[in-house]
């Protein structure tokens, strides 16, 4: 998890670079608007796809209360969202 944090650190800092050195600050505006609506959107709809996809791995064979139990007690109802990419 440490190695994915410092991956996100370092992808936030060059993102924030590269707005940096947008000079017109209406265009600048737009890159952090596209950045919030638009590629973090994106991003953590990939990353719920694919925790969705890891989590069904851990339900075959399992109950949802087994498997929220692996997942440190998270309740049923979560497991359940979680695997509906919630």
């Amino acid at each position: 998890m440490d190695r994915i944090r410092a991956i996100l650190d370092l992808a936030g800092q060059d993102i924030l670079g590269e707005m940096d050195n947008i000079t017109d600050p209406v265009a600048r505006q737009e890159a952090a608007r596209e950045v919030n609506e638009t590629l973090l959107p994106a991003l953590v709809a990939e990353v719920k796809a694919h925790r969705a996809e890891t989590v069904a791995g851990l339900r075959e064979g399992r109950t949802l209360a087994q498997v929220g139990e692996l997942l440190g007690g998270t309740s049923i109802a979560r497991v359940d969202q979680i695997l509906k990419g919630r």
